[in-house]
């Protein structure tokens, strides 16, 4: 901790004393912008809430930078302005001699308005027509910016791309394609939001994830386990035994098969994977509700199973046949071949003891005439 605070005293006194931003105090201090950011949240978060405006006790869940919106620094350089903006007695002044009267650039201050209060420009302009003040200075979009942006626009309404995918694909600038969709089509903004706030919450291969980008695995990562998915896939072979052989993480390769491909891992299970457009939670829940079943114990057991299944002889005579703990291979009748279970299983007799239901059927006429006659159990037999 010592050699953390010599390292960022010199910063620390700048980002106290100063308006420099982390960047600039970094490139001064010789430290790196992200460490130094670390460093204050994390040990000076009272510096931090005085430089953005904010209470000293404020909550540490609380961002200061949130991810979309006017940051507080923002906000609170440009709240007078845009009171101004919204306000009757200034409605004389255009936007940039309001921003001058606060010492602030006008075409900045005209972007905040667009950015996070849409509704004040156009009731502004509205109210200057009626009282005659109108400078007529054409307001919106220019038709150039309509006509070279249609495409990148259409592209970023009806698909998945990125602005940066959509701009590179229509040979336009990605700056300026970000700021025409934010400022002139709020509502492309918006959809693309809400579908990225979906991709979040319920992530599906193929489709937006919550960080913009199509959820898709990385073609290295494929590579990577593109031999240890085939051997899962083809083999019985246990996901241990796989990373083992091939050398690669047993943790790190559950993770990808979770990840890429749970439909190989609902197979081993003999279960049906639920579909694409399933809730994650559901898909989640799908997966922890189905029993994990082994292709190399249902082979190693398959064999005793047929033999029991048409031969007619016990369990434990089957077991001993193929080298079985007779205890196992009931417990995994049980659990996988119900139906067989309950044809050579325990049945419960009228008088509540328990027997082998193949036994109990056997002799259930001889134990009726051993009841009902007087005859030898030889002559029985």
């Amino acid at each position: 901790m010592s050699s953390a605070i010599e390292k960022y005293s010199e910063a620390l006194r700048l980002y106290e004393t100063t308006r420099l931003t982390l960047g600039e105090i970094s490139r001064r201090c010789g430290v790196t912008r992200n460490g130094l950011s670390v460093y204050i949240q994390r040990n000076h978060r009272e510096l931090m809430y005085k430089r953005n405006g904010m209470a000293p006790d404020t909550d540490s869940d609380v961002k200061v930078r949130q991810c979309r919106g006017q940051n507080s620094r923002t906000h609170q350089k440009y709240k007078e302005a845009i009171t101004a903006c919204d306000s009757i007695e200034y409605i004389d002044m255009n936007i940039s001699q309001i921003a001058r009267m606060f010492n602030l650039d006008g075409t900045a201050l005209a972007n905040q308005l667009r950015m996070h209060y849409p509704d004040v420009m156009p009731l502004r302009e509205a109210e200057r027509r009626k009282r005659g003040l109108a400078d007529n200075v054409a307001r919106g979009p220019r038709k150039k910016s309509h006509e070279t942006y249609a495409a990148a626009l259409e592209m970023l309404r009806t698909t998945d791309k990125t602005i940066e995918e959509a701009a590179s694909d229509c040979d336009v600038s990605f700056t300026g394609l970000r700021q025409y969709m934010q400022f002139y089509h709020k509502d492309v903004a918006a959809t693309r939001t809400t579908r990225r706030e979906n991709g979040k919450n319920n992530p599906q291969e193929g489709k937006l994830s919550g960080n913009g980008r199509m959820r898709v695995p990385d073609v290295r990562i494929t590579e990577k386990y593109a031999e240890e998915v085939r051997i899962y896939r083809e083999t019985s072979l246990t996901i241990v035994a796989i990373s083992k052989i091939i050398g690669v993480g047993v943790e790190a390769f559950k993770n990808h098969l979770r990840m890429w491909h749970r439909d190989l891992m609902f197979e081993r299970r003999n279960a049906d994977a639920p579909t694409p457009q399933s809730d994650h939670n559901d898909r989640v829940a799908s997966m922890n509700g189905t029993k994990r079943y082994s292709k190399a114990s249902a082979e190693k057991y398959a064999p005793a199973i047929d033999a029991l299944l048409h031969s007619g002889r016990t369990t434990e005579d089957v077991a001993r046949e193929y080298g079985l703990s007779a205890g196992s291979f009931r417990a995994y009748i049980k659990e996988h071949a119900p139906l067989l279970w309950s044809e050579t299983g325990m049945t419960t007799l009228p008088d509540g003891s328990k027997k082998l239901k193949r036994s109990a059927e056997k002799y259930a006429e001889a134990i009726e005439l051993y009841r009902t006659t007087d005859e030898s159990l030889r002559s029985i037999a």
